[in-house]
């Protein structure tokens, strides 16, 4: 499992952070203080860091610089999180993430690091229905992950590779549609492995920015809905266990 440092002080942004690598199945070790980054570095062999980038600063500590550093030959990749009041350039190998954050970037500038073969477009794990038009005729069809470029969608019915179709997908909770044109990429089809589901894997042709940006502020909309239920079981969990009243507001201010 790759590991990854987070250095920030602005403590919302670093839960945030934290909660999301997570959730992307990432180990994760957090530092509110530079002292706390230095150790975590010194004890550690990350294979990413995401640091403020004041603390990366030229004229910043040396000591944090030289931890740092020492990383970064040792084969780790670094992100620093921009602020406002970045007064000097970092003088280190690195890219700069943009505050507040946008979770799309966030996850290619992710990939990119960290994985041999890099998804560029976050995928949704969900249950939703969806009406797949062919032939004069619509059928009922469930969609399993969806991306900003495509989906994965279990159907009732075979489709041949390359073929085009109109899906209909329903944006719950925006009181919203989509119709959009697909093209089977790949079939799943019936065999005992996969208990006999069949489903098709479809890439969005002729896509209009209006229903990309659409699509793409659905997909935001439910990843924060769904860790919003992550963080509220983990606060509940964290406090009933000491005994205190659990706080139930998730606060992502840094990543609209």
């Amino acid at each position: 499992m790759k590991r990854l440092l987070l250095g920030e002080h602005r403590e919302n942004l670093l839960t945030d952070l934290d909660l999301i690598l997570k959730h992307w199945g990432y180990r994760v070790l957090a530092a509110y203080r530079q002292d706390r980054l230095n150790k975590l570095c010194r004890d550690t062999n990350p294979d990413l860091l995401i640091v403020n980038a004041n603390w990366l600063s030229v004229g910043a500590d040396p000591e944090i610089l030289q931890t740092v550093t020492q990383c970064l030959e040792n084969g780790a990749s670094l992100i620093a999180l921009k602020c406002p009041d970045q007064p000097c350039p970092i003088d280190l190998p690195h890219e700069l993430l943009d505050v507040p954050i946008d979770v799309f970037q966030l996850f290619s500038a992710i990939q990119n690091h960290l994985e041999k073969h890099p998804r560029q477009n976050m995928r949704l794990a969900l249950n939703l229905p969806g009406m797949v038009c062919r032939h004069h005729k619509c059928h009922l069809s469930e969609i399993l992950s969806l991306s900003t470029r495509g989906l994965f969608m279990k159907t009732g019915f075979r489709m041949d590779q390359g073929e085009k179709f109109r899906i209909v997908l329903p944006l719950l909770g925006m009181k919203q549609e989509l119709e959009l044109t697909g093209r089977v990429l790949y079939c799943v089809h019936p065999d005992p492995k996969n208990n006999y589901q069949q489903g098709l894997g479809v890439e969005f042709i002729d896509l209009q920015p209006d229903n990309y940006r659409l699509l793409e502020r659905y997909i935001e909309n439910c990843f924060m809905e769904e860790l919003s239920v992550q963080k509220v079981r983990c606060d509940w969990q964290t406090n009933t266990q000491a005994g205190a009243v659990p706080n139930m507001t998730l606060h992502l201010p840094a990543l609209t």
